[in-house]
């Protein structure tokens, strides 16, 4: 199973006791840099008092995974642990056994270094979904709109206002990120692509559009210790820039996600799963989190022109007016005049009516307070929810299309 090497750092981790204050060091054996995982599972199941775990396999700590691999297991290692290489023969492992601690951030970057590296065919097939799809020949003298997606989601869903902003003259980009991994690692990703582009066509300016999560990956680069400039607009479309309280539900929408392009990808695995991540996006889109309290003591970066565009409408109301709507739509159309049908009709008609245009606090996924932004002037609240705000619904252009478009002409 290729889940099994990864069993020796879960149960580490998760059963290791309180241990005397005792710090011991070994050597594991390499070959030609190959690390046998049961060696080093069994070290550590020796050094923390652990019942041995069998695990199978081997990793080539000179490879391409090799650094994310090192990486991994020092962090699950913790403090005043290390394990390092020596040479292409031996590694080795410092155990204090007091400050051994577990961190689930660590185990599920372990688990996909693990899959990815087992599975290299399915792993490249889905990266190429990822990364910036770039119109074939770029003018420099225009900006470069970028539009980046939310959570579990892709471009497709940017594709609607892609066709808008095409057509009112616009050159346009394509960001797609994997949705479930840290949305550190998706802004790093956004950084190298902008710096590639960047690269080749200097002196081009860029535009970001950005939607729900998406803006949190525009801003973790824009005004992290990374960027590269060359950043004039930054569009944040229902950005959760203080987190959202159903990020609970996220692992509904990778399920979904991922069913969907079983469907429609002929390259789909069922390792996409864990290669995507595994669900530190909706741990850090959580009210309070770590990521959002250091991303929200970050400045905004100067020379940027930033946009909020924020809804009122929940799409729980939505939702609730679409399902009294087709309560109506069972009258007959000859029935709907009738004394007494005609009455219910009507009711039924006004109560959608209600639920479609009710105002409140919320779009939805995303609180009006979530999305509010200090030093952020451009601030501006549509009747619409967290979808129809970005995507088309029932025929119309997304409610936000017309102040995108604004700003992005007074760009050009």
């Amino acid at each position: 199973m290729m889940y099994r090497p990864l069993l020796f750092v879960a149960l580490m981790l998760a059963l290791a006791a309180p241990l005397r204050a005792e710090t011991h060091q070994a050597r594991i054996p390499l070959r030609n840099g190959q690390l046998q995982i049961h060696d080093l599972n069994a070290v550590l199941c020796r050094e923390l008092r652990l019942p041995a775990c069998p695990a199978h396999d081997e990793v080539n700590l000179n490879g391409p995974a090799g650094p994310d691999f090192l990486f991994a297991v020092n962090a699950c290692l913790w403090h005043g642990c290390s394990f390092r290489i020596i040479d292409d023969s031996a590694a080795l492992l410092t155990v204090d056994s007091d400050n051994t601690i577990g961190k689930m951030d660590a185990i599920r970057r372990l688990s996909r270094v693990y899959v990815a590296e087992k599975a290299p065919q399915s792993t490249a097939a889905q990266a190429r979904n990822w990364g910036l799809a770039v119109p074939v020949a770029i003018d420099s003298a225009k900006p470069l709109v970028v539009l980046i997606h939310g959570l579990d989601s892709d471009r497709c869903d940017c594709a609607p206002l892609g066709v808008l902003l095409l057509n009112s003259g616009q050159q346009i980009a394509y960001f797609s990120y994997p949705g479930d991994q840290p949305i550190d690692d998706s802004a790093a990703l956004l950084g190298r692509c902008l710096r590639q582009v960047r690269s080749a066509h200097p002196g081009l300016a860029i535009d970001l559009v950005a939607h729900s999560m998406g803006g949190l990956v525009a801003r973790s680069y824009v005004e992290g210790p990374d960027y590269a400039g060359g950043v004039d607009r930054m569009i944040l479309v229902a950005p959760p820039n203080h987190g959202s309280s159903w990020a609970r539900f996220r692992s509904l929408l990778s399920i979904q996600e991922n069913l969907y392009l079983r469907r429609v990808d002929p390259n789909w695995h069922w390792t996409w799963f864990v290669t995507e991540g595994l669900g530190e996006a909706g741990d850090e889109l959580l009210p309070g989190s770590e990521f959002l309290k250091r991303l929200d003591a970050a400045p905004r970066r100067a020379g940027v022109r930033y946009t909020i565009i924020a809804g009122n409408h929940s799409s729980v109301s939505r939702a609730e007016g679409n399902c009294v709507a087709q309560i109506a739509d069972w009258f007959p159309a000859r029935t709907r005049t009738w004394w007494g049908f005609r009455h219910c009709y009507n009711r039924l008609e006004r109560a959608a009516g209600r639920y479609y245009t009710e105002t409140c606090d919320t779009d939805g996924p995303v609180t009006l307070a979530s999305t509010q932004l200090a030093g952020v002037s451009d601030y501006v609240v549509l009747p619409a929810d967290h979808v129809s705000l970005y995507m088309p619904m029932d025929g119309n252009p997304p409610v936000a299309w017309p102040v995108i478009r604004a700003r992005l002409v007074a760009s050009r």
